[in-house]
């Protein structure tokens, strides 16, 4: 999309002239982690990693007459927030099966029945977790009995890790020799 003036127009480019940028949001970290509250609306950053094609400030070189090359993003960060918890939760039933998790408040994120995705969602902002290779990397780990996972999307291109809690696992389920965090 240029702008020139604040008149839009579409241009057509060759696949080869076109910036392919992949957004990505900083986070603060779950609330369940820091022990803050986290009401709706925290404060997100959102960063565009340049994947692949020639930068906006390339285009807008060669597109003099034009006041605005880039993109445009409508976006809701509850609703990505709440994408991150339905992949973690399938990462965390995968890892250890549904026992542990079926009373997890994550639970009440995934069917939009607690709106308090913040406390559960954040940005991981440790040591990198998983290696920078691949199109998606998680890991599944333990703090106590609290299950946590730490899931990079396109983790490739660089892209930043994010931390859900799914909560504590089943008592009895990690009393038994099936928890693999003893």
């Amino acid at each position: 999309m240029l702008e020139s003036r604040g008149v839009q127009r579409t241009v057509q480019v060759p696949l080869t002239d076109f910036p392919l940028y992949l957004p990505t949001l900083r986070l603060p970290q779950p609330g369940a982690v820091t022990g803050d509250f986290m009401a709706q609306g925290v404060s997100v950053k959102m960063d565009f990693i340049h994947v692949a094609g020639p930068s906006f400030a390339a285009v807008s070189h060669r597109y003099t007459d034009v006041d605005f090359v880039g993109a445009r993003l409508t976006f809701f960060p509850e609703e990505f927030a709440r994408t991150l918890v339905k992949i973690a939760f399938c990462a965390g039933v995968y890892t250890l099966g549904l026992a542990p998790l079926r009373q997890s408040p994550i639970r009440q994120i995934v069917l939009g029945q607690d709106r308090d995705v913040w406390h559960w969602v954040g940005s991981w902002t440790g040591d990198p977790m998983n290696e920078p290779k691949g199109l998606h990397a998680m890991q599944v780990r333990a703090s106590g009995s609290d299950i946590h996972v730490i899931l990079c999307l396109f983790a490739q291109f660089g892209a930043p890790e994010y931390h859900i809690v799914l909560g504590a696992a089943d008592p009895e389920f990690a009393r038994s020799d099936a928890w693999p965090w003893k």
